[in-house]
């Protein structure tokens, strides 16, 4: 599966767990955070896909028992998302 459409796939995914996914500038790689009790995940606009699908892989990995994944999105997350440090979630509450 190439990284556009393992791009595509995740963040329906994620959506679809409660997740809103955005892009954004600034001196960060990306991860998920909680603001204002919403669940949020930040991707580096200056980054390549792969780097996204890194990060959106190490954040489904923690799903992997919870939800549906299709098989070749799973066999991806399975085998990506534990070598990627998973991101810390930070919450703010302003």
């Amino acid at each position: 599966m190439k990284s556009k459409a393992l791009f595509e796939e995740m963040v329906e995914i994620l959506k679809s767990i409660g997740y809103n996914v955005r892009k954004d500038n600034g001196s960060f790689t990306g991860g998920a955070c909680i603001v204002k009790e919403q669940k949020l995940i930040v991707l580096n606009k200056n980054y390549p896909i792969e780097a996204y699908v890194d990060i959106l892989a190490s954040i489904l990995y923690d799903y992997l028992d919870k939800i549906y994944i299709k098989p070749k999105v799973r066999e991806f997350i399975e085998s990506e998302g534990k070598k990627v440090s998973t991101p810390i979630e930070i919450i703010v509450n302003k």
